[in-house]
């Protein structure tokens, strides 16, 4: 696991899942467990947002990379703070980093029902190639799998 803000402390899996809790329509994706497996994993990484005042945790972003492909797994910022810009600051640091590694392509799965999550990746260059069916539940719904392509990859944006 990387911080890649490591002035500041890193969140526990208990921090991670409440904040991603809060965030997400449905609640977290993962429990408090997979939160601590994935800490643990040499492959995963972290980005955090904290509040400029009380150090609070207001978002965050785990992704993992192998060879040149990465994955994001969750994007997550509290509801007061969406809408300021933080998700998409994440997600442009986390390609940042995956094109420094020689990185050439991320994919990542979003509810069709997700709409502003959508809106935001199309903005960003994600293109939709794919479908993965009844991928979430509480409730199940399909998946749609994005894709953007970067370092020598990258697309006209």
């Amino acid at each position: 696991m990387t911080n890649e803000q490591a002035d500041q402390t890193i969140p526990t899996p208990q921090m991670l899942w409440s904040l991603a809790d809060q965030s997400y329509p449905f609640g977290s994706p993962w429990n408090v467990q997979q939160f601590q497996q994935d800490l643990q994993n040499s492959n995963s990484r972290y980005l955090f947002r904290y509040g400029k005042t009380n150090q609070e945790l207001i978002g965050f972003l785990c992704f993992q990379q192998v060879l040149d492909e990465a994955e994001l797994f969750n994007v997550a910022v509290l509801p007061a703070y969406q809408g300021r810009g933080l998700a998409k600051e994440l997600l442009k640091q986390m390609e940042s980093l995956v094109e420094q590694t020689d990185g050439r392509r991320i994919y990542l799965e979003v509810r069709v029902s997700n709409l502003q999550a959508q809106a935001l990746y199309l903005r960003m260059g994600y293109t939709v190639i794919g479908r993965r069916k009844k991928y979430y539940s509480h409730p199940e719904e399909d998946a749609l799998i994005m894709e953007k392509k970067v370092g020598g990859q990258k697309s006209n944006e």
